[in-house]
């Protein structure tokens, strides 16, 4: 008896994306599928274009965009499934891919799952994710080995109900809430584990892309994601550095500023004090009964970037290049 598998994706403007998203769903070998989108206030067409085209998809249509956080913990609570299969709006999915994924989560269901993430080209990005802020430079000194990624990509992962709504995404975040999400998963002792056998490709941040309110979010996400996660000892001593190389960094101030986004940028990190209150009730949440301290937490940060390399060596070892995959989006923009 197959479990049910309840696929939510995101969408917002993501017309241009859909065919090939959603085909790629309900072209999957396992059957037992349930799709769910969730439309953010789109402008364009999007919400018509899945009603007439993939009329056995589940859609909800929300008033107000308060991210995809919340888009993803709604959809959730609705979902029929056992498992939940988080996307974004611009992945394909190999047509055995779900398949392979539930078999690889029934052998142990305290785990998130990411396949392989490959571009649009075919072309190998990365296993789960690295920490975007610290580790880089803290492996130069460190170099602790790595055996899991620092957090998954909800580009395309797979986890149990259960686990999802007992560790939900942080919706306080609005976006890029994936990292928080995965230090709140090791936290709490759910591991994360990359499938090298199997991929997907994505055409990474396809709507939103390097926008003002892409910068504003990322000047606000790391500290909240630091504040809600560390103890106050680590924070106290973290924090200096943080500032200086995430903040203050001449080459990021520089290329913030001719790409046109250092005012958003800074906005967001003003954001965070206003916001405070609101991340401090996520902090005293995720640090109730906490499994691990903070020191595996950044062995397990670090380490992603070990953990990254050894995925890629394992990744040319064991598979040829993909063909890229002649899209659909590229029919419908011209028809």
């Amino acid at each position: 008896m197959q479990k049910k598998v309840s696929a939510i994706v995101v969408n917002w403007n993501g017309i241009k994306f859909l065919p090939d998203c959603l085909s790629s769903l309900f072209n999957q070998t396992y059957k037992e599928l349930e799709v769910i989108v969730v439309d953010c206030v789109s402008k364009d067409e999007s919400v018509p274009f899945i009603m007439t085209n993939y009329p056995r998809t589940k859609v909800i249509e929300l008033k107000q965009d308060f991210g995809p956080p919340y888009a993803i913990n709604l959809a959730a609570r609705q979902a029929q499934g056992e498992y939940i299969l988080i996307l974004n709006n611009d992945v394909y999915l190999p047509e055995n891919l779900v398949a392979v994924m539930v078999h690889e989560l029934e052998k142990d269901e305290n785990c998130v799952i990411n396949p392989a993430e490959l571009n649009w080209e075919g072309e190998y990005q990365r296993a789960g994710c690295t920490d975007p802020w610290i580790s880089s430079q803290l492996y130069k000194i460190f170099k602790p080995s790595g055996y899991m990624p620092s957090y998954p990509s909800t580009a395309c992962c797979l986890s149990t109900k259960e686990v999802l709504q007992k560790i939900t995404l942080n919706e306080n975040l609005f976006m890029y809430e994936d990292t928080e999400w995965g230090w709140h998963l090791h936290l709490k002792g759910v591991k994360l584990k990359v499938m090298l056998n199997s991929y997907f490709l994505h055409k990474c941040e396809g709507t939103i892309g390097n926008s003002p309110k892409s910068a504003f979010i990322n000047g606000r996400t790391p500290l909240a994601t630091m504040c809600i996660c560390f103890k106050f000892s680590t924070l106290c001593i973290l924090l200096p550095f943080f500032t200086i190389y995430y903040y203050l960094h001449p080459k990021k101030l520089g290329y913030l500023l001719i790409k046109g986004r250092l005012v958003p940028f800074f906005k967001g990190f003003f954001s965070f004090f206003r916001r405070l209150p609101l991340f401090l009730q996520d902090r005293r949440r995720v640090q109730k009964d906490r499994k691990i301290g903070d020191l595996e937490l950044f062995k397990i940060i670090i380490g992603s970037i070990d953990f990254q390399k050894k995925a890629k060596d394992n990744w040319d070892i064991l598979n040829q290049k993909i063909e890229p995959k002649n899209f659909a989006k590229e029919q419908w923009l011209t028809a």
